[in-house]
């Protein structure tokens, strides 16, 4: 698993950009090695990935250019910080859950693993239709020793600290998804 490397920074000048966590070129040397840890993973086989909107858009887009694979791709929609918190408010699904997922290989992707209630909601949605295989990807996982019994996810980008994190798709308030790093929302700002 990649680690994150930290330096002190606003990359874009806006006031809510804090440090940075992830620079852009770490971010893209990681997308490599899990593209190829995932293409070993499904070699010879066709993968159904589910994207989780809207956070794992820059993620998803980077990933699938270097997979090598059959892969058919579906997204659903889910809302766990609405309006400008960063407190999770649990899975609030926006669109409907994908179906025809039964017998198929079925990799989940999003962006973060923090709570771990909207990965947990999704293997449990996905598990109901009884794909062949069912595992999980995250660009990020937060180091949260106070909840030992949330999803393990197969793929791993970066451990991260206990942060709200923004950039590479993460947001706050819908904004800074277009930052190219990932940089950590400052403190001030932080609910």
């Amino acid at each position: 698993m990649g680690k994150s490397r930290q330096t002190s920074s606003s990359p874009s000048g806006d006031d809510a950009v804090g440090r940075l966590l992830v620079s852009r070129d770490t971010i893209a040397s990681r997308v490599d090695a899990l593209a190829g840890q995932i293409a070993c993973e499904y070699a010879g086989r066709e993968v159904t990935l589910l994207a989780v909107l809207t956070g794992a858009v820059v993620f998803l887009a980077d990933l699938i250019r270097r997979l090598p694979l059959r892969l058919k791709l579906t997204v659903v929609s889910v809302r766990s910080y609405p309006g400008e918190t960063t407190k999770s408010r649990g899975p609030d699904f926006i669109s409907q859950m994908p179906s025809g997922l039964a017998g198929k290989d079925v990799l989940i992707i999003d962006d973060i693993l923090d709570s771990g209630q909207t990965l947990g909601a999704l293997l449990r949605a996905v598990g109901e239709q009884n794909p062949s295989s069912l595992r999980t990807c995250v660009l990020l996982r937060k180091d949260r020793p106070d909840l030992p019994d949330r999803p393990r996810p197969n793929f791993v980008g970066f451990e991260v600290e206990d942060e709200f994190v923004i950039g590479y798709g993460l947001d706050f308030g819908d904004l800074y998804r277009n930052l190219p790093d990932i940089c950590v929302l400052k403190q001030g700002l932080v609910t």
